[in-house]
């Protein structure tokens, strides 16, 4: 009876270790091939965070996307082009689009919600660029102050 009691003891440590381990473990973001590119999107929760941080060395444009509060922004529609060519037409599931093209010009124009950002990159031969995409925060755009004399709306 005391080896059985060992044995399910034994079991139990084993099996706590596996599930806890399982909880702090996080899986690569699932690689998209299109056109010839390859990306990956979101970025939502810690574990994602952390999840993009470790594969961003494999993509040579790391796109991020947020207010000019500090807050991130998904749903992000994003469009690339080379030689008046869209090679990636796609929205973000998160605050990350890391995408790996070919050394090259490109034309990136993203849309949050109404308001299109568009900047113009080159992506070397080595390396990879950081670009990054800030919009007025969501919730205050449109807000408009009827009077002069009027204090300014708090900032969230």
């Amino acid at each position: 009876m005391l080896n059985t009691a060992a044995h399910l003891r034994a079991a139990l440590l084993v099996a706590c270790v596996l599930v806890s381990a399982r909880g702090y473990s996080q899986e690569a973001p699932t690689p998209i091939a299109r056109n010839g590119v390859t990306y990956v999107t979101g970025g939502i929760g810690e574990d994602e965070v952390r999840a993009f941080h470790e594969v961003a060395r494999q993509y040579n444009m790391r796109l991020t996307f947020a207010s000019k509060t500090g807050h991130y922004l998904s749903d992000v529609d994003v469009s690339i082009t080379s030689n008046q060519h869209v090679i990636l037409s796609a929205r973000s599931e998160g605050p990350f689009l890391f995408v790996h093209v070919p050394p090259g010009r490109y034309r990136i124009a993203a849309r949050d919600r109404h308001l299109t950002e568009t900047k113009e990159v080159v992506v070397p031969s080595t390396g990879a660029i950081d670009v990054r995409f800030y919009w007025d925060d969501p919730d205050r755009h449109g807000v408009m102050q009827l009077c002069q004399r009027c204090p300014k709306p708090a900032q969230q």
